[in-house]
């Protein structure tokens, strides 16, 4: 997927599940600056509850281990950083899931100004790892997912949502 071409996100792969929801974090330089500096430092997951390994910024290329969970009980989801945009009026990245994360699919971590709004948008595309345990997981994982995703989208304020 690409941050530049909207055209390619609506037309996703067949089975995956899509999710895009835009929420407001603020307005101003100070909103930007901030939500732009939160975003590149990965604070969208961290303060989501995970641990991203290395802890280094996201960059086309790079490849992160984001952690969740104490000891044995740790979930370490692997992913590959695929695209990358900073411009004036817009910052962020997609992560495509590797191998032995239990999910297949992308996610994109977006902050746009439009105006003085700062906005934050989260999308993603998803199914089920085709290996047999996170095939049989997958009804557990859809919970979870649901709960991060909400957490993802107030981890950077708590702004009125919008879009869709």
């Amino acid at each position: 997927m690409s941050l530049s071409h909207r055209d390619e996100w609506n037309a996703g792969p067949r089975g995956f599940r899509r999710f895009e929801r835009t929420v407001r974090v603020g307005s101003g330089d100070a909103a930007w600056r901030q939500a732009r500096a939160d975003l590149l430092a990965w604070r969208v997951k961290t303060r989501s509850g995970f641990r991203v390994v290395p802890d280094v910024p996201a960059v086309v290329g790079g490849r992160h281990w984001l952690e969740v969970g104490y000891g044995p009980l740790t979930l370490r989801e692997p992913v590959e950083v695929v695209a990358f945009v900073d411009e004036p009026d817009r910052v962020g990245y997609v992560y495509l899931a590797l191998p032995g994360h239990p999910l297949e699919g992308e996610e994109t971590f977006l902050i746009t100004r439009r105006g003085d709004e700062v906005l934050f948008t989260l999308r993603s595309l998803s199914r089920p790892a085709p290996t047999w345990f996170w095939r049989l997981a997958y009804p557990a994982v859809r919970v979870v997912q649901v709960i991060v995703r909400t957490r993802y989208l107030s981890a950077l304020s708590r702004g009125g949502r919008t879009g869709r």
